[in-house]
């Protein structure tokens, strides 16, 4: 999955072409949220899928669509914006970095996340905007009676990630393969299909 900064940084990039979002507290919370699935779950993965829409190792921006067509509010769109993130993350991976899998084709995971948390730490020291966001999603409202997850499993991960971020990185060598200009990169790359999604959402609104 991609990192929290890594989907701000996506977040924002969208929101920089719908500016009623750019500013908007709960956007930038339901863009961190689904993975709150963690307070609930812990390592256990096994859900994450469900609570991603099916969309955290593929897209199927279908799902994303059908959940928009119910669910439109700021928090909602932000939460649509994540797991078509974390859709493009995993197969862009798999194709363009080899090197982060073992021979047998397990996933390197001691590499994956000394990449991305080192990475996603850095872009966080380097880019006031990230802090800005954090400060929004401190003020913003927790939503309430929504189907996948609890109003205290968002608010608790959003004190587990602000908590996190201010602190150190957990990791601390080099990137190999995950820096900073493969996430940017990304970052780009990501919009065309969001708002693709965003787009018949609105016209079946």
């Amino acid at each position: 999955m991609a990192l929290l900064m890594v989907h701000l940084l996506v977040a924002d990039r969208w929101a920089a072409g719908h500016p009623e979002y750019r500013q908007c507290p709960e956007f930038y919370y339901g863009a961190i949220s689904p993975d709150a699935i963690h307070i609930r779950d812990g390592d256990d993965k096994s859900r994450k899928d469900e609570i991603h829409l099916f969309n955290w190792r593929s897209p199927r921006p279908d799902n994303v669509l059908a959940y928009w067509r119910e669910r439109f509010s700021p928090f909602d769109v932000g939460y649509g914006v994540h797991v078509l993130t974390d859709a493009q993350w995993v197969p862009r991976y798999v194709k363009r970095l080899p090197g982060l899998f073992h021979p047998d084709g397990q996933l390197n995971t001691g590499l994956y996340y000394n990449d991305t948390f080192v990475t996603d730490f850095r872009l966080y020291d380097k880019t006031p905007r990230l802090e800005a966001i954090l400060k929004l999603i401190e003020a913003a409202d927790t939503p309430t009676g929504h189907p996948l997850l609890t109003e205290y499993e968002f608010s608790q991960w959003r004190k587990v990630m602000l908590e996190a971020y201010r602190g150190e990185c957990p990791r601390n060598d080099e990137p190999k393969l995950i820096d900073e200009a493969y996430v940017l990169e990304f970052v780009e790359d990501s919009i065309a299909l969001i708002d693709e999604v965003f787009a018949r959402a609105q016209v079946d609104a």
